[in-house]
């Protein structure tokens, strides 16, 4: 409900400019999924995950690569900075379709 409140003016209405929006999405999508890659392989060198379970390290590899929750468009609403959430929030989810679809075939090419 948040988000739909948030983009009734459109996702191009926020405040926050195309450069910090392309920033955040940047990062979300392409700098947290190699962290979240070296966090897993460093876990698995240490002991940490059950031994041969790749479906367990696939899945968390893939919660690295998934975009922003929706519940924080509902935290940013509560906040007051509604509109800026909903926007990055779009925007986000309209850019993991593609940085998804990368990170899904280079997890299974290394796992598998």
């Amino acid at each position: 409900m948040a988000y739909k409140l948030g983009l009734l003016a459109g996702p191009g209405s926020s405040k926050l400019g195309i450069r910090t929006t392309a920033a955040i999405v940047f990062g979300r999508l392409v700098l947290v999924p190699p962290a979240g890659l070296g966090i897993v392989m460093l876990a698995d060198k240490l002991g940490f995950l059950p031994p041969g379970d790749k479906m367990f390290r696939f899945v968390l590899l893939l919660q690295h690569s998934m975009p922003t929750s929706v519940l924080s468009g509902a935290v940013a609403n509560l906040r007051g900075c509604g509109r800026e959430g909903a926007a990055v929030l779009f925007w986000v989810h309209i850019f993991a379709i593609l940085s998804m679809s990368g990170w899904i075939v280079l997890y299974l090419h290394i796992l598998f």
